[in-house]
């Protein structure tokens, strides 16, 4: 008996200060690779489907990325990006304190926007500390963000994984595979499929 195949496609949108390192996660997600990029003005789009395998069957999720900008002239842009998100990465820096506490001020706002708009699906909301590669030694456990670094990988993947697993059923369409095995996984552990669209 083949087993049932489960597809989502989910918005995700990046959130955060300037200089944090949105665009470098991003792009070490997307491609493996690290790259000091310049400052996002607007927003990028890319995106990247992961899949997996359990005993309810064969799991495939695209990400469609939204890497805003997080620079103060651009702030009042990012609402028009939280319309039928399906996650949002609120981005820090743990070597720099004060991006953290402006976290918090992204995740207030995004949390006003999904109380005043009734059509606004639930939103996955992640807190990522980026950059744990500059604090060697330090101890990630018990803390309430998902430590990773876009310089040297760590975290990365894993982070995008997590958040798939924990899409609720509602948001994957089922049909039945006709193959017995399924490995959609590039060498980083993901497919990659570059793509073009708008924040509608």
């Amino acid at each position: 008996m083949n087993k049932p195949l489960f597809r989502a496609d989910l918005k995700l949108v990046l959130l955060g200060e300037s200089s944090v390192g949105k665009s470098a996660l991003v792009t070490r997600f997307t491609t493996g690779k690290f790259h000091r990029n310049n400052a996002t003005i607007g927003a990028a789009f890319t995106t990247k489907t992961i899949s997996w395998e359990n005993e309810s069957g064969f799991w495939s999720v695209t990400f469609e990325i939204w890497d805003t900008a997080g620079q103060e002239r651009y702030r009042s842009l990012a609402p028009m990006y939280y319309r039928n998100t399906d996650v949002a990465l609120v981005v820090f820096d743990v070597s720099a304190e004060i991006t953290q506490s402006k976290a918090e001020s992204w995740i207030q706002e995004l949390q006003n926007y999904i109380h005043s708009d009734e059509s606004t699906p639930e939103i996955v909301i992640k807190v990522v500390g980026n950059k744990i590669d500059l604090l060697p030694g330090s101890s990630a456990s018990d803390v309430d963000w998902m430590p990773v670094s876009a310089k040297t990988g760590a975290g990365v993947n894993e982070l995008f994984e997590e958040i798939a697993k924990q899409i609720p059923l509602s948001k994957f369409a089922s049909e039945t595979s006709d193959v017995s095995v399924i490995n959609l996984r590039g060498a980083d552990g993901a497919n990659i499929t570059p793509s073009g669209g708008c924040a509608c």
